[in-house]
């Protein structure tokens, strides 16, 4: 599974590639699309659409993991990344990317441990988690791979839980099977038994009556 994970900003959008095979996690490439405030607002959103169109194309990936925005005090930054968050998601959706949306806290609790965690912390994690020689430079390349681990980590967690869930329902179903083959074996000997007027034990009721009379004779 290959997932694309996005930490959006209007001025900075850091992106992250990963591939996960069984519960192996790699990643094969990150970067991060920068604008300034100096260009118009349409450009600068633009060039977003643009560049991570271009990452979905040459990696292929099929999941985007993104992160949500966080409405703190500072609203006019939370509606940029709000905007620069909306065409990422635009450029996912055009290319049927299958799309995970989790807040910071989420995300540095399952990498770090913690939803407090700084940006040490999920770059020292990310390091190890994916094996990299060297920390995932800027910062919100760090955090675009750890969404992406994140949701690689939990779509692996719902898979196990589904098939365990699946092998308990075909035990059950089998348990049931074994138990309706049994009753119908009991229904049938006690059907055949009637018809044949014979006891369960293959013996005629009026035969044994008789026996009966003459040990007491």
């Amino acid at each position: 599974m290959v997932i694309l994970g996005i930490d959006p900003g209007l001025a900075h959008t850091g992106w992250g590639i990963v591939e996960t095979r069984g519960s192996l996690c790699r990643a094969r490439a990150y970067g991060c699309v920068t604008t300034t405030a100096s260009q118009p607002l349409a450009e600068r959103l633009g060039a977003i659409f643009s560049q991570l169109s271009d990452v979905i194309e040459r990696f292929g990936p099929t999941q985007l993991a993104i992160e949500k925005v966080f409405f703190g005090e500072n609203v006019r930054s939370a509606m940029a990344t709000a905007q620069a968050r909306g065409v990422a998601i635009v450029a996912g959706a055009q290319a049927g990317l299958e799309v995970g949306e989790y807040t910071p806290m989420q995300i540095k609790q399952a990498i770090v441990g913690t939803g407090s965690a700084d940006k040490r912390q999920v770059i020292y994690m990310v390091r190890n988690v994916l094996a990299l020689d060297h920390d995932p430079r800027p910062d919100h390349c760090a955090d675009a791979l750890a969404c992406a681990v994140y949701h690689a980590n939990l779509v692996r967690t719902r898979a196990i839980t589904r098939d365990h869930a699946s092998a308990q329902m075909f035990d059950q179903e089998l348990a049931q099977d074994a138990a309706d083959r049994a009753a119908a074996r009991e229904v049938t000997a006690a059907a055949t038994a009637a018809h044949r007027g014979t006891s369960p034990h293959g013996q005629n009721p009026a035969t044994r009556l008789r026996q009966s009379r003459r040990s007491t004779a």
